[in-house]
């Protein structure tokens, strides 16, 4: 229990310092129209966050759990870095990668490339690619 506990004092302790971020850098973030940014707050049931700002602003932490980000990347500071990059679309990737979209796509499905699924968009974080790219 007593472990436990100390466990859960650091994790809260490294996501303390974490910024908040309005719906519209949230969009910018997924690179998606604010009204599919609206819906999928509604659907993972975000909170907001309490502080003195007018609009609603959310805590990064409860974006990387939507993200599918594990708790234990969440409270080490070493990955919080990575974290903050915004994600890239297959589109993107496709033009780093010099293929197409669609092939970007396939790597995903086939499990080949690490993806991150929001609503019904995929997206993928640069430093899953850099690692792809590093062992390849």
């Amino acid at each position: 229990m007593n472990k436990r506990l100390s466990n859960l004092r650091k994790s809260s302790r490294a996501l303390a310092g974490l910024p908040v971020l309005s719906q519209t850098q949230i969009a910018a973030r997924w690179k998606l129209d604010p009204d599919t940014v609206r819906k999928l707050l509604r659907d993972h049931s975000v909170p907001t966050a309490p502080g003195p700002w007018k609009r609603a602003r959310y805590a990064i932490s409860e974006f990387w759990r939507v993200e599918g980000v594990s708790a234990a990347m969440m409270s080490d500071p070493e990955h919080h870095e990575a974290l903050f990059e915004a994600l890239l679309t297959a589109n993107d990737l496709a033009k780093v990668l010099g293929c197409c979209a669609a092939t970007v796509r396939n790597y995903a499905r086939d499990e080949l490339l690490r993806s991150v699924r929001i609503g019904a968009t995929i997206r993928f974080r640069k430093c899953d690619v850099s690692a792809l790219l590093e062992g390849v």
